[in-house]
């Protein structure tokens, strides 16, 4: 057990040179006892070496001189043949006119050689080269035959049936050692990518399951070496995320609840209220004056209360993960200009100037699917954050661009625009801006933040900036599709 731990704990490092050091030295150790193997078997004459039926050849050679013109008699052949191995050498024995007599071969090869009282030798190849030899039969001096020996310098077996296996043996003991690295590299390089490929997929695994917000799970090998020192830091990593998410959901979660609550709890009491102020307003017994500039008073901070209370609800809602969009057909040139009414009373109310300029490019008025509601939104969040910060005598201008797959709004001011800090911050949640921007203080600092989100939610982008007159731009483009229905 102890000696399996050790092994676990080896580094992968130390692990691949333990490896590459085995398949060197298992490859040496069989490549030399298959050289061992091969020069024992050619001593015991199982393996018959490459020279072996050249150094044949002079005893050959004596034996023709001497039986002379009796080689040429066919009921010599069996004689010869004790003298000429067959199972290695191929031969012919041929008259002075080259007329063939007898032999022991596979394809005629007397035509190899020239008719001569000289022997001569006629080599083929360089690899296991062939070797044709003509021994002349001199009787008398004069030329009576010719025997033909055909062989290869190669090794052979003894047993004939086994040569295709001995002709290889040089060539493989020469090659044993490549052949051995390769085999025992595949052999460790196997083992040593099974070992790599158990930490290897449970940190792919945990990554996925990271991924889809799974942290439900344990990475389980714990080996000392570098991959099992990362699935550690992994599992560590693993546990503090899920902590530190489990954290933030809970406060999320916390927040959510805590700002339904107040907007719920407020809401009933500020609606009592109102209804009150209303009353008095309506009273005619008190002093009109002092109570209209009082009850005027409560009356502006109630409603700015609702339409916090109103921007809470909002959030919340919009930030559930449940709420989806719900589009309609709509005529929004007409929609525009309807908005447009109602925000050039609201800009008379503040002595503001209200402009609407709207710019169709499509090639036909065709209805597009929306969701007003969320248009609405964003549309009354912007011009109500420019009637905020647009001075009496200012302007206001709502621009709407219509083409074919998308529409482009903006609304314009003239008043003091975005500071550098605003223009960093301006669509972080509760962000109330830059003191130097505005005196008004009390608002919830969710307009642009709602604003983004829905817009987000629409699929769109949104873009803030100072305009040519140093008043405050806000650009919004959404796309729609005519054709199938605007999808987000």
């Amino acid at each position: 057990m102890g000696k399996l731990n050790i092994i676990k704990n080896i580094t992968f490092k130390r692990q691949f040179m333990i490896s590459v050091i085995l398949v060197i030295i298992l490859s040496i150790f069989f490549a030399i006892v298959g050289l061992i193997l091969d020069i024992s078997l050619i001593n015991k004459g199982v393996i018959l070496r490459a020279g072996y039926y050249s150094d044949l050849v002079p005893g050959i050679k004596q034996y023709i001189n001497k039986n002379k013109d009796k080689i040429l008699n066919k009921d010599f052949k069996n004689e010869l043949e004790k003298v000429i191995p067959t199972v290695g050498i191929e031969y012919e024995v041929v008259d002075s006119t080259g007329r063939l007599s007898y032999g022991y071969f596979k394809k005629s090869i007397a035509s190899e050689v020239p008719i001569s009282k000289e022997q001569t030798t006629k080599i083929n190849g360089r690899i296991n080269p062939e070797i044709i030899m003509s021994i002349p039969i001199i009787d008398n001096k004069d030329l009576k035959g010719m025997v033909i020996l055909k062989y290869y310098i190669r090794s052979s077996a003894k047993n004939s049936n086994f040569n295709f296996i001995a002709r290889y043996s040089d060539t493989f003991v020469v090659l044993s050692p490549f052949v051995y690295i390769i085999l025992f590299s595949i052999l460790f390089g196997r083992r040593f990518n099974k070992k790599l490929n158990v930490p290897l997929e449970q940190l792919m695994e945990a990554a996925e399951r990271i991924r889809v917000r799974d942290l439900e799970f344990k990475i389980s090998y714990e080996n000392d070496n570098e991959l099992g020192k990362l699935c550690k830091s992994f599992e560590d990593m693993r546990v503090d995320l899920k902590k530190s998410l489990e954290n933030q959901w809970k406060m999320e979660e916390e927040r959510r609840e805590i700002v339904s609550d107040v907007a719920h709890d407020l809401k009933t009491p500020i609606t009592i209220i109102k209804g009150h102020v209303e009353g008095l307003l309506e009273s005619k017994k008190l002093d009109k004056d002092k109570l209209y500039r009082y009850l005027n008073l409560i009356n502006r901070n109630i409603d700015r209360m609702s339409n916090q209370v109103q921007r809470i609800n909002l959030l919340t809602k919009i930030e559930n993960e449940t709420f989806k969009l719900s589009d309609s057909e709509c005529d929004l040139i007409a929609y525009i200009n309807e908005k447009g009414m109602d925000y050039d009373v609201l800009a008379q109310g503040k002595k503001i100037k209200f402009v609407c300029n709207i710019q169709d490019l499509r090639s036909s008025n065709d209805l597009i699917k929306v969701d007003t509601y969320v248009l609405s939104e964003i549309l009354d969040n912007l011009v109500s954050n420019s009637l905020r910060f647009t001075k009496e005598d200012g302007r206001i201008t709502l621009n709407l661009k219509l083409n074919s797959d998308k529409v482009i709004f903006s609304v314009c001011d003239t008043g003091c625009g975005f500071s550098r800090k605003d223009l960093e911050n301006v669509f972080k949640k509760f962000y109330e801006g830059d003191e130097s921007r505005s005196k008004e203080k009390g608002h919830s600092g969710l307009g642009l933040y709602i604003v983004k989100t829905l817009v987000d939610k629409l699929g769109g982008a949104v873009e803030v900036k100072n305009n040519d007159e140093g008043g405050a731009e806000v650009k919004i483009c959404i796309p729609i599709n005519l054709s199938d229905g605007y999808q987000p």
